[in-house]
């Protein structure tokens, strides 16, 4: 028996809208690409550190992201790396890593993304975003219950 592990864990912004597609079987799928930094060993902070790395997701969580997740989000996506592999219609072989997302979690507030002059200067605006930080695909939660969550 071999043992293997495939978990993988972003931290980034999205580099567009995600495009939504939907399978033969009816299945919507969103595909998106997440600008991730890479620390560097000198603090230097430039365009050369950042992987450009595309996410797919399926089904609920492909819906969740077409609704909610726009281009510059800060999102924290779960999954596992995949290689696509395919032939060209001329017979060559080509491959692509791929993140297989199985939850996402926004890591900005409503009103961090949200910042505008009409929206800072009006109270009562603010009052109706939601500050919680969004998470999806994962097992829910009972926010109701008394017991303590661990």
């Amino acid at each position: 028996m071999s043992i293997s592990y495939n978990r993988v864990v972003l931290v980034g912004r999205l580099t567009r809208d995600p495009e939504i597609k939907f399978s033969t079987s009816g299945t919507q799928i969103s595909l998106f690409t997440l600008a991730v930094d890479r620390p560097t060993r000198g603090g230097v902070d430039d365009n050369s550190n950042t992987d450009f790395i595309r996410i797919v997701s399926f089904g609920k969580l492909a819906e969740f992201a077409g609704n909610y997740l726009t281009k510059g989000r800060l999102v924290l996506v779960e999954g596992s790396l995949r290689i696509r592999k395919w032939k060209t219609a001329d017979g060559d072989p080509r491959s692509t890593a791929e993140v297989v997302a199985s939850g996402i979690r926004f890591l900005e507030t409503r009103s961090q993304v949200d910042v505008s002059p009409e929206v800072v200067n009006e109270p009562e605006k603010n009052a109706e975003l939601n500050d919680d930080i969004t998470f999806f695909g994962s097992e829910p939660t009972d926010a109701d219950g008394d017991d303590i969550p661990f």
